[in-house]
Order: C-alpha cells, then sequence, then structure tokens
C-alpha cells in the first residue's frame, strides 16, 4: 500500500502528542465503493465543470490519515490542512491524465 509523508510548515501538539508530519494512505478499493469518487463533472454554460464533493473529500482524508492520527489533526492550521488534504487528492490524479472522474488539479472547483 502506498503511503505520503506530509511534512508539515511547523510543530503542534494535540492530546499530548507532538507531531510535525502527517502520514496518508491511498485510497483503497472499499473506499471508493463506500465512497465514490470525490470529483463530478458537470456541463455549465458549454464548458465542462470539475464539481469536487466536499463532504466525500473530507470523508476520504479522515479514512486515510495513518499518524498521528485523524482526532489530533483540528488543530492544524489552515495551510497544514490544506497541504493534507492535497496529499490524499493527489492519489486519485498523479500520474495519470484528468478523466471525469479524475481532473487535473487546475481544474477543480470546490463547492461548499
Amino acid at each position: 500500500m502506498t503511503e505520503k509523508t506530509v511534512t508539515l510548515s511547523r510543530r503542534y501538539e494535540a492530546h499530548g502528542t507532538v507531531f510535525e508530519t502527517v502520514k496518508v494512505r491511498e485510497p483503497r478499493f472499499n473506499d471508493l465503493l463506500q465512497l465514490g469518487e470525490p470529483y463530478e463533472m458537470q456541463r455549465a454554460a458549454g464548458n465542462n465543470v470539475v464539481i469536487e464533493n466536499v463532504d466525500t473529500v473530507a470523508a476520504y482524508v479522515r479514512r486515510c490519515i495513518v499518524e498521528p492520527g485523524v482526532d489530533m489533526l483540528g488543530e492544524l492550521g489552515i495551510k497544514d490542512a490544506r497541504a493534507v488534504r492535497v496529499a490524499v487528492l493527489d492519489f486519485f490524479t498523479s500520474g495519470e491524465p484528468a478523466t471525469a472522474s479524475q481532473p487535473s488539479k487546475s481544474e477543480v472547483a470546490p463547492t461548499s
């Protein structure tokens, strides 16, 4: 199983644990079956637009945290939170051309 380590911009402490990195794992087959794709393609004004499913992305991030544990990450600043999120989403986009189910990073439009 593939894992990535995200080096954070600073040291954090949560619940008595000090950490400077977050390890994330590649989503598994069962994750994909249960959660679905984190993106969907829609047509708007004659263009294809990739819509990010925020709830699905959040579920993947929560499932794929290996260390220090998802309960520790509430302390992360926005820059580091985004870096962890991107590390998980990169498993869906890295190494393959963008398709309807695998958009390039520049095409992603988050929903709220």
